[in-house]
């Protein structure tokens, strides 16, 4: 996935403007070590400052543990 996003990817997921391939990655990189794959991490992080990503993140889903709520990735 690091070698297709680095081909396809600029600001995000597929070129410079939010799509579906963005809202599908969150979901799938919780709790996976991201530290080997520097590309996904920064399209990540930048996902994460939207306000729309921030309050449908994982961990802020009302089946999420307290433990995991107050985890830092």
């Amino acid at each position: 996935v690091e070698k297709a996003l680095e081909e396809s990817a600029e600001q995000y997921c597929v070129g410079n403007q939010l799509s579906i391939a963005d809202c599908r990655l969150i979901p799938q990189l919780w709790k996976i070590d991201l530290t080997k794959y520097p590309f996904i991490t920064s399209i990540e992080e930048r996902l994460n400052s939207i306000d729309g990503f921030k309050s449908t993140h994982p961990n802020q889903q009302s089946d999420c543990s307290e433990q995991e709520k107050h985890k830092k990735k």
